[in-house]
């Protein structure tokens, strides 16, 4: 069973930066050039809304909760002692960051960024900044394969 869960952590974390990373290098500079691009924009955006970010961050939360359980258990979360408990609460920090910094993105900025410069910018900017954390994340994920 924690081989399923820890499998499905890693497809879901990969389809939500690895979906980031596709947006940035591949599709934005191929939309930009189209006539039509505030648009496809807005139905790219939408689409990977769903699947990408409020599908991915949701099972991100439930699996990494279960892997909690299965690797270290909850009540460890409570020893700050613990290099391992440091670098996980790092973790889920910034989880929690890119949560918030997503659902402000989604809900409010990139609806509102086909009428607005100052809305398409900041939906831009966010977008930057949780692909930032995205990878923070998955380098301290790597930090805890090693141990912490």
């Amino acid at each position: 069973m924690k081989e399923l869960v820890l499998f499905l952590h890693i497809v879901f974390a990969t389809l939500w930066v690895g979906g980031m990373i596709f947006l940035v290098f591949v599709v934005s500079p191929f939309v930009r050039k189209l006539p039509i691009r505030d648009q496809v924009f807005q139905e790219v955006g939408r689409r990977f809304s769903f699947y990408g970010t409020f599908a991915s961050l949701l099972i991100l939360f439930i699996t990494g909760l279960i892997n909690i359980h299965y690797i270290v258990g909850i009540s460890s979360l409570f020893d700050l002692s613990n290099i391992y408990t440091k670098t996980l609460l790092q973790k889920i920090g910034l989880f929690l960051l890119v949560v918030v910094v997503s659902l402000i993105h989604d809900l409010y900025f990139g609806p509102r960024a086909i009428s607005s410069s100052f809305h398409r910018l900041m939906a831009k900017f966010l977008g930057f900044i949780n692909l930032f954390l995205s990878l923070l994340i998955v380098y301290l994920a790597v930090k805890l394969r090693f141990g912490g």
